[in-house]
């Protein structure tokens, strides 16, 4: 059986590329071998650089909750990782006030009726909020030194 192979510079580029990001290009490699055009391929290698998918990681960081070795933990913190900005004008990642705008005309218009959903949220977190502070106003707060002296 003959494996049908690209074009020499998509093979070219695919080689240059696949230190980034070697699951995705065995994925698009996979499908061209299936059927898919070059262009295809070239398009999806284009998507790829744009979007940003084929773009090398500085640290792999994983939520591990055991213990760390000591030399894996001083690897991890002698990497300097780039600062990212944090949006702090909006509630979501890209998300601004007039995406917010336009989602609420889109909810107005679309299914009205959510709005009671919003408006009983707020409202009882405020009603509980408010029961949970007055709670606790009248309980007076343990001193730390008593918990651990005695």
């Amino acid at each position: 059986m003959i494996v049908r192979q690209p074009s020499l510079p998509t093979r070219a580029v695919l080689r240059l590329l696949a230190g980034c990001n070697e699951p995705l290009i065995g994925d698009l490699l996979e499908e061209f071998r299936r059927g898919r055009s070059e262009g295809w391929l070239c398009g999806q290698l284009l998507l790829a650089c744009i979007n940003g998918s084929l773009q090398r990681r500085q640290a792999p960081v994983a939520l591990n909750l055991t213990s760390i070795d000591p030399v894996v933990a001083e690897w991890l913190m002698s990497k300097r990782l780039p600062a990212r900005p944090i949006n702090l004008s909006a509630p979501g990642e890209g998300i601004g006030g007039l995406g917010l705008m336009v989602l609420g005309i889109l909810l107005t218009s679309v299914v009205p009726d959510v709005w009671w959903f919003v408006v009983g949220g707020i409202g009882s977190g405020v009603v509980l909020g408010t029961a949970k502070a007055y709670v606790r106003r009248n309980h007076a707060f343990p001193d730390a030194r008593d918990r651990y002296f005695t």
